[in-house]
């Protein structure tokens, strides 16, 4: 049986860490339900951005999905990937992997949680709308 994308995700995100001396990330469901939610007003909405058409910051849906880390005890805090046109997680992770900032974010070794969107929309512009957040100090 073929792996689900967002294990196909996971699996390629945790394969970068380990080449890179990290730990592997967990998924969190309050980090894909943030990432799905968005990877999917970014599609039915036709536009690319980390910030939302109604002014929402990645901090903020994170949040709002239930990742607790603005009111954390601990030192926390999140990041977003972002990616459009891709047809595949291995083409969207080769991308994500040369571009420095995104790497940044993958290899993060604060990091110990993530979660993925994807979305698909014909008839918008980029066809497929991929999000990875990541996050720590707060509770999955």
């Amino acid at each position: 049986m073929a792996a689900s994308w967002q294990e196909q995700m996971l699996s390629s995100l945790n394969v970068i860490r380990a080449e890179n001396g990290l730990k592997p990330l967990k998924l969190c469901n309050s980090l894909t339900k943030s990432a799905q939610s968005y990877a999917q007003e970014m599609a039915t909405q036709n536009f690319f951005s980390h910030e939302g058409k109604d002014g929402s910051t990645p901090g903020q849906r994170i949040q709002k999905a239930g990742y607790n880390w603005r009111n954390s005890k601990t030192a926390s805090g999140i990041a977003e990937n972002i990616a459009a046109g891709r047809e595949s997680v291995k083409e969207v992770m080769k991308d994500w992997k040369n571009s420095t900032g995104h790497f940044k974010n993958m290899t993060n070794s604060k990091f110990i949680h993530v979660g993925f969107g994807m979305a698909e929309n014909q008839k918008s512009t980029y066809k497929k709308y991929w999000v990875q957040n990541f996050g720590y100090g707060a509770q999955c």
